[in-house]
């Protein structure tokens, strides 16, 4: 390899994007707890625990019925997993939408996938019972209840999970209420950025750094074109999901988690990006 050319192959797969990427969140996460703190001090969980009177309506970002919390936030991982699948056959070439993927290829980016899934589901989901984040919760002193914390007949519910919890009616009362939305959202953005950004952007400067041959068929010529369009597409599409997460990390250290919540399930959702991709670069 040529002098030359070394700085430019180290531009390409520089972790300035990653490290961009993180401090749009961050800066969200920020700004949140900013605005929460000019805030009533009980409008920052006056979702989560029933009122004895009516409350003002919320606004859009400050409701959990929110469309944008429904269907893209809560189901950060869904979409986490589609942009993924459709990214991978793209790294076959940059030349090409060849779904025929090189062994070592599609074996490391599966692997990355399925560990990222893992700590997911054993974050959020399951750890030998209730999940990590549940167990948290209870181990800090955190119960199931039933009725309004000023209600002398309120009670306890025997629930060792949220779900459980809301599934016997209660809400959760006490203990530290690590920030799934925090956690997830970032664990998700940070993975885009790391599997899909990353090759599909290093695979785009590839293709422009190889000139067509003039002997090339229009044919060939045609799936490159077509090949880039796809590709933007995916990037374009991952870049509006990552945008949209930034403003619901706002939303959530704004109105729904205090800033201990919203602290430990930033520090959790980094801990697998920095693990696995910047320690391991080093």
């Amino acid at each position: 390899m040529s002098p030359a050319m070394a700085p430019r192959q180290s531009r390409s797969r520089s972790p300035l994007a990653p490290a961009a990427v993180l401090a749009a969140l961050l800066a969200a996460i920020v700004c949140g707890l900013l605005h929460s703190a000019g805030q009533d001090p009980g409008h920052m969980h006056a979702q989560t625990q029933p009122q004895p009177q009516p409350q003002p309506q919320p606004s859009l970002w400050a409701s959990k019925k929110n469309p944008l919390n429904t269907y893209f936030a809560k189901l950060a991982w869904a979409w986490t997993t589609a942009l993924f699948v459709a990214a991978l056959p793209m790294r076959a070439s940059p030349r090409s939408l060849s779904l025929s993927l090189p062994l070592p290829t599609a074996a490391r980016a599966l692997a990355s996938y399925a560990l990222a899934t893992l700590y997911w589901v054993l974050m959020t989901q399951w750890f030998f019972g209730p999940s990590l984040f549940d167990r948290v919760f209870v181990l800090t002193g955190g119960a199931c209840q039933h009725g309004s914390s000023a209600d002398a007949d309120s009670m306890l519910l025997p629930a060792a999970s949220l779900n459980a919890c809301r599934a016997a009616g209660g809400w959760w009362s006490g203990g530290h209420d690590v920030s799934g939305h925090c956690f997830l959202l970032l664990h998700s953005a940070l993975f885009l950025t790391e599997e899909v950004l990353g090759p599909l952007l290093f695979a785009r400067q590839h293709t422009a750094a190889q000139p067509t041959s003039s002997g090339s068929s229009s044919s060939s010529s045609d799936a490159m074109r077509a090949a880039r369009r796809a590709r933007l597409g995916v990037v374009a599409a991952t870049l509006a999901l990552v945008a949209l997460w930034t403003a619901m990390l706002f939303s959530t250290a704004a109105y729904f988690h205090g800033a201990r919540e919203v602290a430990s399930g930033a520090a959790l959702g980094i801990a697998y990006w920095a693990a696995a991709y910047r320690v391991r670069l080093q």
